[in-house]
């Protein structure tokens, strides 16, 4: 067997573990970035109640400064109806945290797949390199190549081969 097919078995193999490692590191990079637009979705959600609850405030300051009751009529239904806004708002900062999470979830398992794909691609560009080796070895060998017999240049083992109609084992008898 050719000892270029053995180094380009070894290097597919080497290719097909290393990607597999790299999309291992970026799929951790991805799950790190799904979780980091969770806490900035929480975060982000408490500093909008936390504006809602000043806005109310300003609200209940302006109606008192007006001589208004706060907390019935229409003063109390406006709180009402701003803190409803409000929470709709932190809930939707919610809402799209976790759709960009989701997004790097998904990204972080394709990634996980893609390396398990190089790996498996490695492992049968290897295999294909021993055999194809392997194939002209024998190619070699029953032309001659090897053996110092004869036949020259020769055929391989797709049908064109010459060596193989001469050789008893693989002659068929009609």
């Amino acid at each position: 067997m050719c000892v270029s097919s053995l180094f380009n078995a070894q290097a597919s193999y080497n290719q097909g573990k290393y990607l597999d490692k790299v999309a291992k590191v970026n799929a951790g990079i991805s799950d790190r970035a799904a979780a980091d637009a969770i806490e900035r979705g929480d975060l982000q959600a408490d500093q909008q109640r936390d504006y809602t609850q000043q806005v109310i405030g300003s609200q209940r300051s302006a109606y008192a400064a007006n001589g208004i009751d706060v907390n019935t009529g229409s003063a109390g239904i406006v709180q009402n109806d701003t803190a409803a806004l409000g929470e709709l708002d932190a809930l939707t900062i919610i809402n799209n945290a976790a759709r960009e999470a989701y997004g790097y979830k998904v990204q972080a398992m394709d990634q996980r797949q893609q390396g398990k794909l190089a790996k498996y691609q490695g492992k049968m560009n290897a295999i294909g390199s021993i055999l194809g080796g392997m194939e002209q070895a024998a190619t070699m060998a029953m032309s001659g190549g090897m053996m110092g017999g004869g036949g020259g240049s020769g055929p391989n083992l797709q049908g064109q081969s010459r060596a193989l109609n001469n050789n008893p084992a693989f002659v068929r008898n009609y």
